[in-house]
């Protein structure tokens, strides 16, 4: 009867050791299950501004952290942590009591099923570290070229003296010729009369010259008072080597994550410091000059890298503004961005090949998304400079508004309603199939000026 008992007993080990290896094996096929592809572009939108997946960051390294919520908690947790880390944190669970102390803050709540939290995970176990390869300009060594004009001057000048020294000549041989055949000397005259006496004598062809010399001197001084203000291809040094292409190209950082106040504000604002020390607080290496180029960001921050802590001794960056308007100018960010809709690539072009900021070409903006595959091809298509008073006209009178189906509650409804009472405006403007912001009054004297 024991043996019995003892046979009984031991089958039951079996079957527990038997359940217990069949439920961490299923735990390890659903931490492999997932899409890593559409898993990377999940983790770069959600979270891959405060995580990487093999190292810590302003979070901790995701790599494994699936593994560590079971081992500390339930696989249940780690989803709904992952989804809303404060409910988590609320429900009394010790593990997510003890990261919320250990990296002194809450994750942000993220909108994703658990299919997608199978999809980042699978692309962060999968991930291997990119091998640094120090990048070639692929048109060789640049060379410093100076600008042709000094030398067009300098040619002038030099030209000016030979025929001032070539005349001299020539009146000493004509004085010394009139005193050899007997003739009077003549009276010595001053480079001024001499010029006058000449300018008198040959009037005629004097007069054209100098008619012509005015009307071309008028041209090119009107074609240079047309071109003041126009800063296209403008690339000023910056005092941080910041590269657009490594972060919103090579990383897919989102504009608005640097430029926050874009969607809030009249300006885009300059990204504070604490936005760049978000990520460079533990990212404290590049693949050629970034190592040095992120000293001088725990410079301006006033922090020290080895021992990982504030100092209080800040130094600010004096960066170099690009995009200038003239101060009678008014141009509104968030009016364009929320109310209009305008994607970045619109006024900026495509920033993920540009190292620091630039004034785009409007050969630039017209080749995003035809020359220039990286964005959808961008809707307007500029003739004038960028950034003159004729480039915004294009683009208020080419951009059209979808007043019908306009937010409830928006600036376009209240003009839609007001189209409606009267019909005759309203079918006049339609009557190229679109209204524009032109028509809406986009290109009245004092909406952008003061």
């Amino acid at each position: 009867m024991k043996i019995k008992s003892l046979f009984i007993s031991n089958k039951i080990k079996q079957i527990a050791l038997t359940a217990l290896a069949l439920i961490s094996f299923t735990y390890n096929l659903h931490a492999q299950a997932g899409d890593p592809a559409n898993g990377e572009k999940l983790f770069r939108s959600n979270c891959a501004s405060c995580h990487f997946p093999d190292k810590d960051m302003t979070g901790p390294a995701l790599k494994g952290a699936r593994q560590r919520w079971i081992d500390n908690s339930s696989e249940e947790q780690f989803y709904a942590w992952v989804k809303n880390s404060s409910t988590v944190i609320a429900g009394g669970d010790t593990y997510a009591a003890g990261l919320k102390s250990k990296w002194k803050s809450v994750m942000t709540a993220v909108n994703v099923t658990n299919e997608d939290i199978d999809d980042i995970f699978a692309y962060v176990e999968a991930y291997t570290p990119p091998v640094s390869v120090t990048p070639t300009d692929p048109a060789g060594p640049k060379v410093e070229t100076e600008s042709s004009s000094l030398y067009w001057w300098l040619l002038a000048g030099l030209l000016v003296i030979v025929i001032s020294v070539v005349a001299g000549v020539r009146g000493n041989l004509a004085a010394l010729a009139r005193k050899k055949d007997g003739e009077e000397e003549q009276e010595q005259l001053t480079i001024g009369e001499s010029a006058r006496s000449w300018a008198w004598k040959n009037r005629g062809w004097f007069g054209v010259t100098v008619f012509v010399t005015i009307v071309l001197l008028l041209a090119m001084g009107m074609t240079k008072w047309l071109e003041l203000g126009v800063y296209e291809d403008y690339k000023p040094e910056q005092p941080i080597a910041y590269s657009h292409e490594l972060h919103a190209g090579t990383l897919e950082i989102d504009c608005k994550y640097c430029h926050n106040a874009v969607t809030k504000s009249k300006y885009a604002t300059i990204p504070t410091v604490n936005v760049c020390m978000n990520c460079h607080k533990t990212v404290n290496e590049g693949t050629t000059t970034g190592t040095t180029e992120i000293a001088k960001i725990y410079e301006a921050a006033g922090y020290d890298p080895v021992k990982k802590e504030y100092t209080g001794v800040t130094k600010p960056i004096k960066w170099v503004k690009v995009h200038t308007l003239p101060d009678h100018v008014y141009f509104n960010h968030s009016q364009h961005v929320v109310a209009g809709g305008v994607d970045c690539k619109q006024c900026h072009g495509n920033m993920k090949k540009q190292t620091v900021g630039k004034v785009m070409t409007t050969e630039e903006l017209n080749n995003v998304g035809v020359t220039d595959e990286d964005y959808e091809e961008n809707a307007i298509k500029f003739t004038k400079p960028t950034l003159t008073m004729g480039w915004c006209i294009e683009c208020h009178r080419q951009s059209s508004v979808d007043i019908a189906n306009a937010p409830a509650g928006s600036y376009y409804e209240m003009i839609h309603k007001r189209l409606l009472l009267d019909k005759k405006t309203y079918q006049k403007y339609l009557e190229d199939d679109m209204v524009t912001v032109g028509e809406l009054g986009g290109l009245e004297c004092a909406k952008c000026h003061y």
